[in-house]
């Protein structure tokens, strides 16, 4: 099977690599590299899915069969990337790059825009008192007041109620923030005035989206660290995208042995633990287990949801709604287990089986494919730059959620949106301008 599983790998590879018109990171590229960073090493050499750190009896008719998904996943990438690339060479309009041209006036005016957005969103959000509280809670989480029991009941029940932090906060957070943040510093940026630049992003995100989990603030760096390396485009390139990944997971392994160097002191000089293993194991098992416990959970354990496991559509048509993240993580860790989101795909295979699995990869990678192409259409390098860093960065939510949740919740389908209605006004403006001012 490792023989097979390493065929497909190789092959999802080449038809990935064959289907780039330029060596140029697109938005598609960032999912693609992060799927094959997280997930794969798991597949390959952690097929049931049991780490030290979780120690789960799995059957291994699951493993097996999450074998088996993953190499349809591989497949249908394989086939989506080769009619890609098929349909870019007849149709040579798909994968041309528009002419990107710079209008700082307009920069100037969406900074200034943005900035006027924020604080009336800001000043709206402080008449809730529970969103000043919530503030006040995260300033203590950033500055370190918090005990651990008060932590996480904070953040798992605290505002799970709350309309105005859960709902509308929450679904901004990934959205409109984001637009919002890219807008008003990349003049700053874009001008050399990185101090200024950086105190005006810690602001925005300490106001706005920051929360009571890392995950915001380990997206809005991305945003952040993408809008600075726009600027050297050989940076950009996916070979230093590569690089840049494989430094990054060789400093997050380091800190996490550690970590559990220092956390388990005892049983690792007893020789009973050993970190290099834990590290490992909690940055490649822990995700590739997820996918084993869908196909362990369903449909042995449960039946598969159907669209009642599909929110979006289940509350449509008025069905009751279940919810395979949570009932995974009921079913197999116990009660009041929280959830066990996983890759974007996982949804379907918890409602249909591999049938569902098939679809929801297609559309997904199909999908991936519709944004690159939207992203090339960018304009100006305002809207181009910040449309590789929110929806880039925004990809990364495939790794970890529903399909449909990315989609509608993490600014899938918002972002690139209005960041082309955007552009198209911007580039007619400037088009405009500079017809009147020849014909002058």
């Amino acid at each position: 099977m490792i023989a097979l599983k390493l065929i497909a790998l190789c092959t999802f590879i080449f038809f990935w690599l064959r289907s780039k018109p330029t060596q140029t990171v697109e938005v598609s590229d960032v999912f693609t590299l992060s799927f094959l960073t997280i997930y794969i090493p798991g597949f390959i050499f952690n097929a049931d899915g049991v780490t030290t750190l979780n120690n789960l009896l799995l059957s291994n008719t699951a493993g097996k069969s999450a074998e088996v998904g993953m190499i349809l996943v591989l497949a249908v990438g394989c086939v989506v990337y080769a009619i890609r690339r098929y349909a870019e060479q007849r149709y040579p309009h798909l994968g041309l790059l528009a002419p990107v041209h710079s209008d700082s006036r307009f920069g100037i005016f969406a900074a200034l825009g943005a900035a006027l957005i924020s604080i009336c969103c800001l000043i709206g959000l402080m008449f809730s008192a529970e969103f000043f509280d919530f503030k006040m809670n995260v300033l203590r989480f950033f500055t370190f007041q918090f005990e651990g029991p008060e932590y996480r009941y904070l953040r798992n029940h605290g505002y799970s109620t709350s309309w105005v932090v859960e709902s509308l906060v929450g679904r901004a957070r990934f959205s409109l923030f984001p637009l919002l943040f890219c807008l008003l510093i990349y003049p700053f940026l874009r001008n050399k005035h990185y101090i200024v630049g950086t105190a005006i992003a810690v602001l925005f995100f300490v106001s706005l989206p920051a929360s009571l989990s890392k995950l915001p603030a380990v997206l809005f760096i991305s945003y952040f660290a993408i809008l600075l390396l726009s600027y050297r485009p050989k940076l950009l390139e996916l070979g230093w995208l590569a690089m840049m990944a494989i430094v990054g997971i060789g400093i997050i392994v380091s800190a996490l042995i550690l970590l559990y160097t220092a956390q388990y002191q005892v049983s690792v000089l007893n020789g009973a633990l050993d970190p290099v293993r834990l590290a490992l194991e909690r940055i490649w098992g822990e995700p590739y287990s997820i996918v084993v416990r869908y196909f362990h959970v369903y449909p042995n354990v449960a039946p598969f949801t159907g669209l009642n496991g599909i929110s979006l559509v289940a509350k449509a048509l008025d069905l009751p709604v279940r919810m395979p993240d949570v009932e995974v993580a009921e079913l197999i860790l116990g009660p009041d287990s929280g959830s066990n989101p996983g890759v974007f795909f996982l949804g379907g295979y918890a409602a249909f089986g591999l049938v569902g699995l098939v679809v929801f990869a297609s559309i997904g990678f199909i999908y991936l494919w519709v944004l690159d192409v939207v992203g090339r259409r960018i304009r100006l390098d305002t809207l181009k730059a910040t449309y590789l860093a929110t929806v880039g960065a925004n990809t990364l939510f495939l790794n970890q959620i529903a399909l449909q949740t990315a989609l509608v919740t993490y600014g899938l389908i918002f972002l690139p949106l209005t960041i082309a209605i955007l552009d198209k006004f911007a580039s007619w403006r400037h088009h405009s301008n500079f017809k009147s001012t020849h014909s002058a």
